[in-house]
């Protein structure tokens, strides 16, 4: 199904184009009434009557105009078309490389529209030709005449940058349609200011009267400029340092895509905003794991959404909740931090938080609005000093329940500022299904019934389809809804070839594995063909496989290209195709010789990393685990297409490439020899939490000198209390234990001796290390959950 036609919401072509009655191309037709000798008014002719020779003279530097452009125009489109060996043009296509250097004028723009837009987009082109000659040549110094002229030159300018350099028989459905929306915008915009005068918007111009009237006319081309290029920012297609560069005042043009660039505003009092700073998009965690879009893919899809953005939230077809929901590995997260960075890249991006079940703080609500609230604050200087007021003036509203929360803290200092924004504001919010329930459903609710109705403001939410939320976003009109597996399976396939072919040519090749590849060595056509076709929709498919190609540890990229797609050719499992290459990697990995011994161990290791609270680094999780040195680094190895290193040395960190691999590896579709079962991590973990608990705590473990054991500790943190002597691994393990406890279902007598020593020897000592490490809070939680496991 095409990206841009789902029933969850129409196509935003505006007003012209949603009724009936403009349907039918809109006729070329003269400047002015009475241009063609008739007319059904005597007010062009008393015009022409005054005006005189300076009327004709106008009106043959229209004809001369159209008849200029139309000339430059086709030479432009001719300029690449193929020569037959007398020079001639070959004919057969119209469409051919456009070379533009530096020209930019509106009527080439037009010329260019009137080439490329279908049916429906013409008429306007066409028309504007007849009209724009004379606003660029009028001599006039009146300051409302001249911005007009610059309107022109700069809608131009966004035009003919979006194909420079392209194939015009390349370009997309999309943005032909963008180009002749922009166009119909103009003529609309001129259009009702010709009703307004009626001896016609040529004349008007030439005569100079009603400057109020040309202030209208350059708001509305203004808003036009705005949502071309924010619409075309985010599907990919325009790179808005280009056009602005054209600009003298650069800033006065940025700020009409956003309330403010003032992104420095400091106060104290936000900082008691709990944030969680790993759920933004830019995070260190997001980047490490999330990759955006690669170029020239998800096209159809990305002008969909920058269409949706640029609308109007009081425009029908623009509700202010857009939905991207679709199976696991299918890029739902890719597309969102694609849809941030350019809306960031424009100034419209006020707040992002990305969930993730693998963090403790992003897989709950707990911290959702204070992180939306600081980010909207550190965004706009003005939204900043709101925020504050608001904490000063009601500081409980900072513990009060989801919705009043983002009622205090956002929605009541932030509406009137956000009434006052020229564009959207857009909120990016990536994997809800990945924050436990019932906080999901309740994140979601207040998505839809609260941040949604701020004025000025579009959320951008991705999800599986889980039942409890599909049944919510699926039955509001808030929201427009698009299933990212409903896309064609030919789109789908060309977006995963562009990736394939560029991962496997020879300079990426080389750029991965260095001197050691061979480069006489290519993939051939086939090889990459199937490698598109196994990857079904799955660009998570895709990636892993490519990854798993170009192992730097095997460092063979054809012999592991060739036993991949054997594998896949001979596979006759009930799997998924996804399913199969993690079993297929899996196999590959484990050795031939004590392949028993290396399944503990990747059980231990592999398992260990799935249930962790929170990533820790190799080193730390080898001292947790009490493994020997390098342990962690040996046995994943060969694992690196689904578990992927991050950093290097002492940093090195191993996370889950996607969450699709954690789903299957504990699942009843897993074959058993690689099946984790999580209690049983879970019970391992805790018994390795208690043990580093009961070896390295100890009283006063930081070490406070006498006279300083009775004075308060918040005195002590400020003087700069060493805690140097708490490692990490006991650090998780005093945080953590009671998480991994809580999970079992039965204890053995390890555990339960464990346990004992810890109660009788260190639960004093505990509480003075979570103190003095600043998590004393948990303590309650955590003995709480102890106890509800003893109990059972």
């Amino acid at each position: 199904m095409s990206e841009n036609t789902h029933p969850g919401g129409g196509d935003n072509l505006g007003p012209p184009f949603n009724n009936p009655e403009r349907d039918t191309p809109i006729p070329s037709r003269p400047a002015t009434p009475g241009a063609d000798g008739g007319g059904s008014s005597g007010g062009g002719s008393r015009f022409k009557a005054w005006m005189g020779k300076k009327y004709e003279k106008g009106m043959a530097r229209v004809e001369r105009g159209v008849q200029k452009a139309e000339r430059g125009v086709k030479s432009l489109l001719d300029r690449g078309k193929p020569k037959d060996e007398g020079g001639q043009d070959a004919g057969g296509s119209s469409s051919s490389k456009v070379r533009v250097i530096a020209m930019g004028t509106f009527k080439t723009a037009l010329g260019i529209a009137v080439a490329l837009v279908p049916e429906p987009f013409k008429g306007p082109a066409e028309a504007l030709l007849k009209v724009v000659d004379v606003i660029e040549k009028v001599d006039s110094n009146k300051e409302e005449v001249g911005i007009l002229k610059e309107r022109c030159d700069l809608l131009g300018s966004s035009i003919v940058n979006v194909v420079k350099g392209k194939d015009t028989k390349f370009l997309s459905d999309d943005l032909r349609d963008s180009i002749g929306r922009l166009v119909a915008g103009i003529w609309d915009t001129l259009e009702a200011t010709n009703k307004e005068k009626s001896t016609g918007f040529t004349a008007y111009v030439l005569a100079e009267d009603d400057v109020g009237v040309l202030k209208k006319a350059n708001k509305k081309l203004d808003e036009l400029l705005q949502c071309f290029w924010i619409e075309n920012h985010i599907a990919g297609t325009i790179v808005l340092n280009d056009i602005l560069a054209t600009v003298q005042d650069q800033a006065g043009w940025m700020q009409g895509l956003s309330a403010t660039l003032d992104k420095h505003f400091e106060n104290s009092t936000l900082n008691q905003l709990r944030r969680i700073p790993g759920a933004a998009y830019d995070s260190q965690d997001v980047a490490a794991k999330v990759l955006p879009c690669f170029e020239g893919t998800r096209s159809t899809l990305l002008a969909n959404v920058g269409r949706w953005m640029s609308g109007r939230v009081s425009d029908g077809h623009n509700p202010p909740l857009y939905v991207l929901d679709g199976i696991a590995g299918i890029g739902k997260s890719t597309v969102a931090i694609t849809v941030a960075q350019r809306a960031a890249g424009i100034n419209s991006l006020g707040a992002t938080f990305f969930f993730s079940r693998d963090e403790d703080d992003r897989k709950k609500s707990a911290g959702f609005v204070h992180t939306i609230a600081y980010q909207l604050a550190r965004y706009d200087a003005s939204y900043g000093k709101a925020i504050a007021a608001a904490i000063t003036s009601n500081p409980d509203a900072l513990d009060k329940v989801l919705t009043q929360q983002f009622s205090l803290l956002v929605a009541k200092p932030l509406c009137l500022l956000l009434e006052q924004r020229a564009t959207p504001l857009v909120l990016v919010f990536d994997a809800l299904d990945e924050c436990v329930e019932p906080d999901a459903s309740a994140v979601l609710k207040l998505i839809i019934f609260s941040v949604s109705q701020l004025p000025n403001i579009k959320v951008f939410l991705t999800t599986r389809p889980e039942l409890d939320l599909r049944s919510k976003y699926l039955g509001t009109k808030e929201a427009k809804v698009f299933h990212l597996q409903e896309i064609e399976d030919l789109i789908v396939e060309h977006d995963i070839a562009l990736y394939v072919l560029e991962s496997l040519s020879s300079a990426k090749i080389e750029a991965t594995l260095g001197d050691s590849y061979n480069p006489h060595w290519q993939p051939t056509e086939e090889a990459k063909t199937k490698l598109v076709k196994m990857s079904g929709k799955l660009f998570i498919f895709a990636s892993t496989a490519l990854k798993f190609v170009l192992d730097k540890h095997r460092l063979n990229p054809k012999a592991q290209l060739n036993k991949l797609i054997m594998a896949h050719s001979q596979g006759t499992s009930q799997l998924s195709e996804l399913d199969k290459l993690y079993v297929y990697i899996l196999n590959s990995a484990k050795p031939s010789i004590d392949a028993e011994g290396w399944l503990n161990d990747y059980k231990k290791t592999v398992g260990g990393i799935l249930v962790l609270q929170v990533p820790l680094c190799a080193l730390v999780m080898e001292k947790l685990m009490d493994e020997e040195p390098y342990a962690v680094k040996t046995r994943l190895a060969h694992l690196h297409s689904i578990l992927a290193p991050i950093g290097q040395g002492s940093t090195l960190t191993y996370r889950v490439h996607h969450k699709s691999f954690p789903d299957f590896v504990t699942g009843s579709l897993c074959p058993p020899e690689f099946k984790i079962i999580e209690e049983e991590q879970h019970l391992d973990l805790a018994k390795c939490c208690l043990g580093v608990i009961n070896k390295q705590l100890k009283f006063n473990i930081c070490q406070v000198p006498s006279q300083d054991q009775y004075q308060d500790l918040d005195d002590l943190l400020n003087e700069g209390l060493c805690t140097d002597h708490i490692s990490k691994e006991l650090e998780y393990a005093l945080c953590y234990w009671a998480n991994h406890l809580s999970r079992l279902s039965r204890m053995d007598s390890k555990i339960i001796a464990l346990l004992e020593e810890f109660a009788k020897e260190h639960l004093m000592h505990w509480l003075e290390a979570l103190a003095c490490i600043k998590q004393l809070d948990i303590a309650h939680n955590a003995l709480k959950e102890a106890l509800a496991i003893l109990v059972c």
